[in-house]
């Protein structure tokens, strides 16, 4: 707390939650924690200001309105996104094998991206919006490049044909995000009601290994 004076007394006011010239990082984050706890909606310039301690028109001087906030607040949650997904690569303990081992380091690619939708599905809802306005920066890291380093291992291991690199990637990309965004919905059945944790990782499983191998099939149960 700090004392300010107001009208002659002395008041407790909150402290800014800011260093001076911090201030759009300071914005930043704090849509990020409403777009965690209740997605981009739950995003406005004026209650992301208020959270910080100014007025909007302080935070004008940062974010050109709120799509420009939302374009940044959407960079933050890929990063994250990223971050998970390289976290779910480094877990991943070498065999030896070059297949076994960029196998294992793909999958666990697009169980990281599942483990982040279904996680912080709030958050994952943000990530790709539409805004009208391009990042400042390159996203660091960027999940596609997380992803494209995985594919990149799978023909180093001679797993895939390298004129493939390209189709296998959107594939890949599409295939978990669609599977992330019903497994979010609890819509991926297989006409079986609900799938219990097992049944929706053999269901992960197969379409990760669709990308490498096209003639594999989805379990049925």
């Amino acid at each position: 707390m700090k004392q300010e004076w107001q009208h002659g007394t002395m008041t407790d006011t909150a402290e800014r939650p800011y260093h001076h010239g911090n201030l759009k990082p300071a914005l930043i984050e704090a849509a990020v924690d409403r777009a965690r706890a209740g997605g981009p909606e739950a995003v406005s310039l004026r209650d992301v200001a208020h959270d910080v301690g100014v007025s909007p028109s302080a935070a004008y001087r940062h974010v050109r309105d709120r799509n420009h906030l939302m374009t940044l607040v959407s960079q933050v949650a890929r990063q994250e996104l990223a971050r998970t997904m390289i976290d779910g690569v480094d877990a991943i303990v070498p065999t030896g094998d070059p297949a076994v081992d960029a196998i294992a380091r793909f999958e666990a690619c697009g169980r990281g991206y599942i483990e982040f939708a279904t996680r912080s599905s709030a958050l994952f809802r943000t990530a790709f919006l539409s805004t009208g306005y391009p990042p400042d920066t390159a996203d660091h890291p960027d999940a596609a490049l997380v992803l494209g380093t995985g594919i990149d291992g799978l023909i180093a291991a001679g797993l895939l044909d390298p004129v493939r690199r390209m189709d296998a990637a959107l594939i890949a990309w599409t295939a978990v995000h669609g599977l992330s965004c019903l497994m979010m919905d609890e819509m991926v059945t297989l006409g079986l009601g609900i799938m219990p944790a097992e049944a929706t990782r053999a269901v992960l499983d197969s379409v990760l290994r669709a990308v490498v191998d096209p003639d594999v099939t989805l379990p049925t149960a």
